[in-house]
């Protein structure tokens, strides 16, 4: 089986020229990853499209996020428990939950 899979990598390195992304250690040992003409891949691209959504926008963050708590406090009033525990599933965060 070690053979078979020095062998299909050996046949993929044939295909494929070896690139590596200009931003981040991604290379094309990923069979999913492509690259633009500036040399980055589409993982980086597709990440920081998708991080622009989120950025801090200064005041209307601040007023999303108080509308947020002011929710959840408002759905937590009388009820047995009233705080929130962010749980990422990690071990640091699951030990203290």
């Amino acid at each position: 089986m070690l053979w078979e899979l020095s062998l299909c990598e050996i046949m993929i390195e044939h295909l494929v020229p070896y690139q590596l992304c200009n931003r981040c250690v991604m290379d094309t040992s990923d069979p999913g990853i492509y690259f633009d003409e500036n040399g980055n891949c589409n993982h980086c691209t597709e990440f920081l499209n998708k991080r622009a959504n989120y950025s801090y926008k200064g005041l209307e963050s601040d007023l999303a996020l108080e509308k947020i708590v002011r929710v959840i406090k408002d759905n937590g009033v009388g009820k047995a428990y009233d705080c929130i525990v962010g749980l990422s599933g990690g071990v640091d965060s699951s030990y203290t939950a």
